[in-house]
């Protein structure tokens, strides 16, 4: 079996990263780096919520943070811990370009590395958070119904 130079990523880890790029996409983004055998992963997502006023935009702001909290307990948990904690920032209420509504958005960045081994939790874990950040954009989904 030929051996590759360390520095030349394997197809498959080449393959796991346009894939885990596509998620990001969903609601955020993603920077990444081969660092054989592994891949470093940054990921940036968004959890956007429109809203009438920036006084709606304010009182919603607790509600969106235990959102962000809620989806880093479960990145954590469902990766088990493979993604470390991210950090969460809640956006001030700002205008729509139009004037028709104000948005706030709750920033999570968190940092993972995987192997072509041990990649698949953690992108479950992950596309279960963008499919979060996707329903609280596109449906408000909050995820704590059941509560």
């Amino acid at each position: 079996m030929p051996t590759r130079p360390l520095s030349q990523a394997s197809p498959k880890l080449l393959a796991i990263q346009k894939d885990l790029q596509q998620l990001a996409s969903m609601a955020g983004y993603l920077n990444s780096a081969i660092d054989m055998p592994q891949l470093r992963l940054s990921f940036t997502l968004y959890g956007r919520v429109l809203v009438a006023d920036a006084g709606e935009g304010l009182a919603i702001t607790p509600r969106l943070q235990a959102w962000a909290d809620r989806v880093a307990v479960r990145l954590r948990e469902d990766s088990s811990s493979a993604v470390l904690p991210p950090q969460i920032q809640i956006s001030a209420p700002q205008p729509l370009p139009n004037g028709e509504g104000h948005y706030v958005i709750a920033t999570l960045t968190f940092n993972s590395k995987v192997t072509e081994q041990g990649y698949q939790r953690v992108r479950n874990a992950i596309l279960a958070a963008y499919q979060a950040a996707v329903n609280l954009r596109e449906k408000k989904i909050w995820g704590d119904e059941e509560a």
